[in-house]
């Protein structure tokens, strides 16, 4: 079933639901707290929003942008309205911060795949590369999609995500915060962009992952 379009304040439902984010209740009645899409499962209603800039959550992998090079680290975008700090303990490798120029480790303008380690209460975000699979991203191409969207560009247990990567063959990174690294043959990565733009467009609907497969088999079978 099609999600519907709803509106902040309108009533979406009555009854004892578990709330999720974009709604509120007053007395039995539920409304709607923003413009988005009415997600309604058995016990559980929420309101996904059409745009919003990311909102860290510790857990998250993100893509950041290094911005700024301190004594003790890099200011990093993350696409939110809150800047990430990635600081010398926390980069992949050990570095002696009084004996290195910061700038020749990261500089502004590279690429980073982290993990958000901590947020403070002032909102500050610590970023940490000592995961498995954290990299300095060189070269390929870079994608921002709407950060509500990337749960559909993941899939359940990873499937969509998975399937993508399988069916054309290139590298990809997920960050939550809405940026999406890809790397591989040019063609492949413009297929990848426009499988992922469709799937930006048309995440409220049902039956999404068979029609992304049709679509990759459908232009791959064009240029043979």
């Amino acid at each position: 079933m099609e999600r519907r379009i709803v509106l902040p304040g309108e009533l979406v439902a009555e009854g004892n639901y578990k709330l999720g984010e974009g709604v509120f209740r007053e007395g039995n009645k539920i409304y709607s707290s923003m413009l988005g899409l009415l997600d309604e499962k058995k016990n559980f209603i929420r309101v996904i929003p059409f745009s919003r800039r990311y909102i860290p959550k510790v857990g998250d992998y993100v893509i950041g942008k290094i911005i700024d090079v301190q004594f003790m680290g890099w200011e990093v975008d993350i696409n939110s309205p809150y800047k990430g700090m990635l600081t010398v303990e926390e980069y992949k490798e050990e570095i002696k911060s009084k004996q290195t120029d910061m700038a020749k480790v990261l500089s502004p303008g590279d690429l980073i795949f982290s993990l958000v380690k901590e947020i403070t209460p002032s909102r500050k975000v610590f970023l940490t590369m000592k995961i498995r699979g954290a990299s300095i991203l060189k070269g390929g191409r870079i994608i921002d999609i709407v950060p509500s969207k990337i749960p559909r560009v993941i899939g359940r247990k990873k499937s969509m995500l998975l399937m993508i990567k399988r069916e054309i063959g290139i590298k990809i990174l997920v960050g939550q915060n809405g940026r999406i690294w890809l790397d591989g043959d040019q063609e492949k990565i413009n297929l990848a962009v426009k499988v992922l733009k469709k799937i930006e467009e048309e995440a409220h609907t049902s039956g999404l992952t068979d029609r992304i497969k049709e679509l990759i088999e459908k232009e791959r079978d064009e240029k043979r």
